[in-house]
């Protein structure tokens, strides 16, 4: 092995899918910091001495500075991932090991922050899509039905290959998370708006180019539609400035949160869990983020 391979923290990120090797990375560097690297760089840091009682002091910091629950699973999940790795590479004891998976993220929940997209806010979105005569236009709209018409993922939705959708079907083969191999299906408005962005991808091919094998492309200023795949972060450019237009603040998981509350409403639980592919069907519930209205009218059916 070279010597960047013996490293616990590269073949811990090498194990992630590609969209989750950056976020990881950041939420590591930033946890080294915390423990007091902060000079030192971040693949030479000696990940095994770590002890538990420096995790613990970790997570007892993140909860003075505010950070929710889940962002402290988060940060003890990734060095908990490390060490894991270090325990795979005889860097440490099983009893090390055991110590470290013993310390618990901060306990609690908090409420959710995003928000439930009505089918008239998205039909607005598609209208300021169609009015924007750039090429942006019809990609962001085959982008926004996509995400909202089969809730899929960001990071699933930049990796799409042309292979992997069956238009006949209207279905899509993605790669979820844990590495799942996943289909999600959509419906036909949002494969319509997908079909036009492709045609219209094709027409500005020369005699003799290839299509690209992936959905979105990255588009630059001037209109230039590139070779490239679009990013993850693009896709909080177009849900940011889409929704300004509208007069709305959304971000890219608003639309698989209104995905998935709809299903729960116009269906029922079970059928949500199945389409959002969720193990835990609490997990699934806690995406229903119908508003505080509906809810409080809900309650006041309890007449006397």
């Amino acid at each position: 092995m070279t010597e960047s391979t013996r490293n616990p923290l590269t073949l811990y990120l090498t194990r992630l899918a590609p969209s989750s090797q950056l976020t990881m990375r950041y939420v590591l560097q930033d946890a080294a910091d915390r423990l007091g690297f902060e000079e030192v760089n971040l693949e030479d840091i000696p990940w095994h001495l770590l002890q538990p009682e420096q995790v613990m002091a970790l997570v007892a910091v993140l909860r003075e500075d505010g950070y929710a629950p889940n962002t402290s699973s988060l940060y003890v999940n990734a060095v908990r991932g490390v060490m894991n790795e270090a325990w795979r590479m005889s860097l440490i004891s099983q009893d090390h090991l055991l110590k470290m998976r013993s310390v618990k993220a901060a306990p609690g929940t908090r409420l959710s922050q995003g928000r439930n997209l009505r089918r008239s806010l998205i039909r607005e979105l598609m209208d300021v899509c169609a009015a924007d005569p750039r090429p942006q236009g019809l990609r962001d709209a085959a982008v926004i039905g996509i995400l909202y018409g089969s809730g899929m993922r960001k990071s699933e939705s930049v990796n799409l290959d042309l292979a992997q959708i069956n238009f006949d079907e209207r279905s899509l083969r993605v790669i979820g998370k844990g590495n799942k191999e996943l289909i999600k299906y959509a419906p036909a408005w949002a494969f319509a708006k997908l079909q036009a962005w492709l045609a219209f991808r094709r027409e500005q091919l020369k005699d003799g180019e290839q299509d690209d094998g992936f959905l979105f492309n990255r588009i630059r200023r001037g209109s230039h539609i590139t070779r490239e795949r679009i990013t993850k972060h693009a896709i909080y450019y177009i849900a940011r400035q889409r929704g300004q237009q509208v007069g709305v603040k959304i971000m890219p998981h608003d639309f698989r949160r209104s995905f998935i509350t709809r299903v729960i409403e116009e269906h029922d639980l079970s059928i949500a869990q199945k389409l959002a592919h969720h193990t835990n069907i609490q997990t699934t519930a806690s995406y229903d983020v119908r508003d505080d209205n509906e809810r409080r009218m809900a309650v006041d059916r309890f007449d006397l």
